[in-house]
Parts: C-alpha cells; sequence; structure tokens
C-alpha cells in the first residue's frame, strides 16, 4: 500500500511539469502585441492566487479526525495553479500531542497514517480535495480478565487472565471540500470536512500472557472480546475528518 501511494505521489508531481511543458511549447503570450505586460506577466505568474505559478510547500496538521486529536500531521505538497499535490504524514512515536490523555482514555498505542492528495481550486480560494490513505493504529498490551475465575499459577492465585497486542488497518479514499490562502512565504488551509469510503480493513493479533490457555470456554471468551474491540475500532477508523486546519512555509 505505501509504495502504491508513493508511487501516485510522484506521478501526480509530474502533472505541473507536464503541464508547464505544454504551456511553454505553445505561443508565449508576452509576444502577443494586443497584450498589456502587466496583465501578461499577472496570467504567466498563475493569477489572483498567488504571485508565483509554481511553489513547494511544507506545513502542520491538526483537526476533529480519529488520526489528528493525539497526533499532528506533517504536510509536503507542490503547488501549481491551479492544482496542489502531496503527501499527509501522521506518527503518533514521532509528533505527537496530548500524550497523557492518549494513555489515559486509549493505553499504549501508536496511530499513523499515509496519504497522497490532491486539490483543484474552483474559485479564488477554494478547492476539491481527495485523498488515498492507509490508517493503522497500534494498540498494545490490551488485557481480557476475568476475576470471577481463579487460577493457580507456579503455586500463586491469580485471576483468569489475557494480554495480546492488536493491529487494525484501513485502506480508504476520501473527497472533501476546503479554503486555502497564500501570502508571500506562508499558507493556511482549511478542510471543512471530508468523507470517507472506505476500501480495505484488516487486523491482526500477537497474543501474549494467558495463564488459562487449556479451557475453551476462556478463550472463547477472550475471542469474543478481540473481535468486539476489533469493531468497534473498524468504526471509529472509517469516521469522517472536519475541521482540519494547516498551517505552513512555502518555497
Amino acid at each position: 500500500m505505501r509504495l502504491r501511494l508513493l508511487l501516485l505521489f510522484f506521478l501526480l508531481l509530474l502533472v505541473p511539469m507536464w503541464v508547464g511543458a505544454q504551456e511553454e511549447s505553445g505561443t508565449p503570450i508576452d509576444d502577443d502585441p494586443l497584450l498589456d505586460p502587466g496583465t501578461a506577466e499577472s496570467l504567466q505568474l498563475g493569477g489572483y492566487r498567488f504571485e508565483r505559478n509554481f511553489a513547494l510547500l511544507f506545513g502542520i496538521q491538526y483537526g476533529v479526525s480519529p488520526l489528528l486529536l493525539t497526533s499532528p500531521g506533517i504536510v509536503v505538497g507542490a503547488y501549481y495553479d491551479p492544482i496542489v499535490v502531496g503527501l499527509e504524514l501522521v506518527d503518533s512515536d514521532i509528533l505527537s500531542a496530548l500524550d497523557d490523555l492518549r494513555k489515559d482514555g486509549i493505553g499504549d498505542v501508536r496511530i499513523t497514517n499515509t496519504a497522497v492528495y490532491a486539490k483543484v481550486f474552483i474559485g479564488d480560494s477554494f478547492y476539491l480535495v481527495g485523498t488515498s490513505e492507509q490508517r493503522r493504529l497500534e494498540l498494545y498490551n490490551r488485557g481480557y480478565i476475568r476475576y470471577g475465575e481463579r487460577v493457580n499459577v507456579n503455586g500463586k492465585i491469580e485471576p483468569a487472565q489475557a494480554y495480546y497486542d492488536m493491529t487494525i488497518e484501513t485502506d480508504a479514499y476520501t473527497v472533501g471540500i476546503g479554503v486555502q490562502k497564500f501570502s508571500e512565504n506562508l499558507f493556511t488551509s482549511f478542510d471543512f470536512l471530508r468523507w470517507i469510503i472506505p476500501s480495505k480493513q484488516s487486523y491482526s493479533v500477537e497474543n501474549g500472557y494467558n495463564n488459562k490457555t487449556s479451557d475453551p470456554n476462556f478463550m472463547a471468551r477472550l475471542k469474543a472480546e478481540q473481535m468486539s474491540r476489533r469493531d468497534r475500532w473498524y468504526s471509529s477508523m472509517k469516521l469522517p475528518a472536519a475541521m482540519v486546519f494547516t498551517v505552513g512555509l512555502v518555497f
């Protein structure tokens, strides 16, 4: 999946270069004697949106999303009027926020997301955006404890219990609308809403300590608990994103 995303990203980066090559092969606009030189220069620079017709972007992203609430995203991209293409990267082990809230609320976890995005401007600053994403959630040391069931482990009485790690993956596409503004060296963008279209979900479990593996009833209940946890996170990982704000530098 990550290889597919990177290939798509580099293909999208080729679009501005190809468009520029097509424009350069035509008749130079400033050779037309009927056009005012100032107007011609404005058209060549991309018009009203930005003073340059090509720029590289680097920013930080945050918003209402199951991926971004505790982990801001890093955004890199290329602007060539009227499109922006790039990558959005989230990794809670590299860049995180609200660590105490995350650990208290959902325990030891790693959240990652790799997304290729493309924006097409439909006005002065409004755009349509689409992404192809791989969302990944790694849950560590999840516990299942039956205090009413006691087990003798090497002479020590303890409740029946099992611990495991679970990984949830969601491949998805999103579509949305937003607004973006440029200044000389900065840009800001705001996605009002991104609707999600899941394409595939999968999970894996790595079992750890378990003091009652010989009891089929306990193992069946453990499996049911794992499936219930998986389904809850499946639903959470399919939630749309809203009010996603990005601020960054223009090069």
